[in-house]
């Protein structure tokens, strides 16, 4: 049983340090079920809270000298409360948008600058600023204005669709002449 213990927990840790590093691990499920909610449980989140502390416990349970039955006991316990619970918690978040990401319309008229430059055909990357934080979007030119969009510095932000911001020019203020000109 100790090995168990250890596979989960080093399973469960290994997700959960992941999940710090490479952002979001969670896999949702692609087939229908019955209850809408109910991916929660089965996603990757609540298998790697459930993996870690199943392991933790029931290795601090062991190392108690609790016996099997009862060290197992605990661990199932424990590991079930801390799914459901991850699961009940980011339920709650979805329900209430609690930490949401803001509506791709929100991003509507902020300026930001070209990363990856522009091109009529689509293509292309900008950075835009919103709340000290800094917000990469796949770009695209919003009309054919006749210029050309491979000579855009800085760019407005006039609609965002299927996550692709349309963008216009924008004048790069730095280079507006001063007042003694």
């Amino acid at each position: 049983m100790i090995t168990l213990y250890w596979l989960a927990l080093v399973l469960g840790g290994g997700l959960g340090l992941l999940s710090l590093i490479g952002g979001s691990i969670e896999m949702q499920i692609d087939h229908e079920i019955a209850d809408p909610d109910a991916w929660h449980i089965l996603s990757m989140r609540s298998a790697t809270y459930f993996l870690f502390a199943f392991g933790a416990v029931g290795l601090l349970t062991q190392a108690a000298g609790t016996g099997a039955v009862l060290s197992l006991t605990a661990a199932l316990f424990t590991g079930s409360v801390a799914a459901l619970s991850s699961a009940a918690l980011f339920r709650y978040l979805n329900r209430t948008s609690s930490g949401a990401v803001r509506s791709d319309a929100s991003l509507v008229g902020l300026t930001g600058e070209v990363v990856l430059p522009l091109r009529r055909d689509g293509g292309g990357k900008i950075v835009v600023y919103r709340a000290g934080r800094e917000i990469e979007l796949m770009a695209r030119p919003f009309e054919d204005d006749g210029t050309d969009p491979e000579e855009w510095n800085q760019v407005m932000v006039v609609e965002v669709s299927g996550g692709t911001a349309l963008v216009t020019p924008y004048p790069d203020l730095h280079r507006l002449p001063s007042a003694t000109e």
